[in-house]
């Protein structure tokens, strides 16, 4: 068993709560067995540990799996992970500008992974995807994404064959009335500001969600709603 936070294994794992070593040494950590096992399937866990002696897992202390996880009440089994790859765009693409909720960002994926929109660019501004929140958010929805860091004005132009939809009302088309092209790309605009101005300026496309009684929705539940109809 380790007990030691002088331990160098340990020492990575708690350097990995911060986003710039996370960033640097090109892995991150999960918590609880799910994430795991979704891990292991996939092929990119690294060493597990558990606070139990298990098969397959390095044994720590309690004291020392509550320095490392994030959550208030104690996790039994973490994992480290390798960061996952970059892949090819798929046909249909969600774009955040400036996303900062980790439970928002979280809940996109899972209803990208659920509607088919596999591939997600992430806007400046957007909260780190390897945010604990993020990932437990995300119920393993994040290992089956293809995630890219981008400028979203440049991307644009690098994207001439999709149909790209930001979502306002201003100039909007209703949801149900836009026609289901194979290639779309969707925009989400921060959950306070909408989409920056300079990004909408370069779209003639807008969608909205007709409502009764509201004027807006979570950009979660929004996405959720958009991907539904237009997968």
């Amino acid at each position: 068993m380790l007990t030691s936070l002088d331990n160098p294994k340990i020492k990575e794992l708690i350097k990995l709560k911060q986003t710039k070593e996370r960033k640097k040494e090109k892995k991150f950590i999960v918590e609880g067995k799910h994430l795991v096992d979704e891990a292991c399937k996939l092929n990119l866990l690294i060493d597990a540990y558990s606070i139990e002696e298990k098969e397959g897992y390095t044994q720590i202390s309690k004291q020392i799996m509550d320095k490392i996880a994030s959550t208030d009440t104690t996790v039994s089994e973490i994992g480290l992970c390798k960061m996952i790859e970059k892949k090819e765009l798929s046909n249909k693409i969600i774009i955040l500008d400036a996303i900062q909720d980790p439970g928002n960002l979280g809940a996109i994926m899972r209803s990208a992974n659920a509607f088919g929109f596999n591939t997600i660019i992430l806007g400046e501004g957007t909260v780190d995807i390897y945010n604990p929140k993020v990932i437990r958010a995300s119920q393993g929805a994040i290992f089956k994404l293809n995630f890219i860091n981008k400028n979203i004005i440049e991307f644009l132009n690098e994207i001439k064959d999709y149909d790209i939809y930001g979502t306002s009302v201003i100039n909007g088309i209703e949801l149900d009335k836009i026609k289901k092209n194979e290639k779309i790309a969707i925009i989400l605009g921060n959950e306070g500001n909408g989409i920056n101005k300079d990004i909408l300026e370069k779209l003639n496309k807008n969608i909205y969600i007709p409502m009764l009684n509201t004027e807006s929705l979570n950009v979660s539940i929004a996405a959720s709603i958009i991907m539904y109809e237009l997968r």
